[in-house]
């Protein structure tokens, strides 16, 4: 048998065997995953894929590196619309700056799914609900205000500055992305998106 290898196929055995981090749990009517392209300042000259880092301006202003998992970014990250279609990872930007989606796949690094391919998938829609694994989302912040309000409450959900979802206390003007509705377990989590 032949195995043919292009742009947004398994490319190693790493890839193949990695877990994605985002499930869909209820979705079939509520949620969508919505086709977007990454925003060019993320490509090298070269054609590679470039993680967004601390001190960017280009397509966001930046405070902390995306976050990543053996340089890739991974699956449940907060992106943003930039210009157009083109979207990039969620700055945490304690302003009115929308958050569009969490992404769908593995981007650049050791489990990239994309390839020389921009094309990516953005999970959205308001009551949708996913499940999400570790690292997906900070849960120094999470677990914290999960066990202080109490099981079933309110908490809220917001970009944190490396992209993952992540309790503030203060978000000032931004705007929320996901409610907690349950946290099993410091590796899973159960969200129901509000975007």
């Amino acid at each position: 048998m032949q195995v043919i290898y292009g742009p947004g196929l398994a490319s190693n055995v790493q890839l193949t065997a990695q877990k994605r981090l985002i499930r869909p749990a209820y979705a079939q009517t509520q949620g969508f995953p919505y086709a977007a392209t990454i925003d060019p300042s993320l490509r090298n000259t070269d054609g590679t894929f470039r993680i967004p880092k601390n001190g960017d301006t280009t397509p966001l202003s930046r405070s902390a590196d995306a976050y990543t998992l053996n340089g890739s970014l991974i699956p449940g990250l907060v992106l943003t619309r930039t210009t157009g279609e083109y979207v990039t990872v969620a700055n945490g930007a304690n302003d009115a700056v929308q958050p569009f989606g969490l992404v769908g796949q593995w981007i650049g690094g050791t489990f990239d799914n994309l390839g020389q391919n921009n094309q990516v998938g953005v999970w959205m829609g308001p009551d949708s609900v996913y499940e999400l694994l570790a690292p997906a989302w900070n849960d120094s912040t999470v677990s914290a205000a999960v066990t202080a309000a109490g099981a079933g409450q309110n908490v809220l959900l917001y970009a944190g500055t490396d992209g993952r979802l992540t309790y503030t206390g203060s978000p000032g003007s931004q705007v929320p992305v996901a409610r907690v509705l349950d946290r099993p377990s410091a590796a899973r989590l159960l969200i129901q998106l509000l975007i």
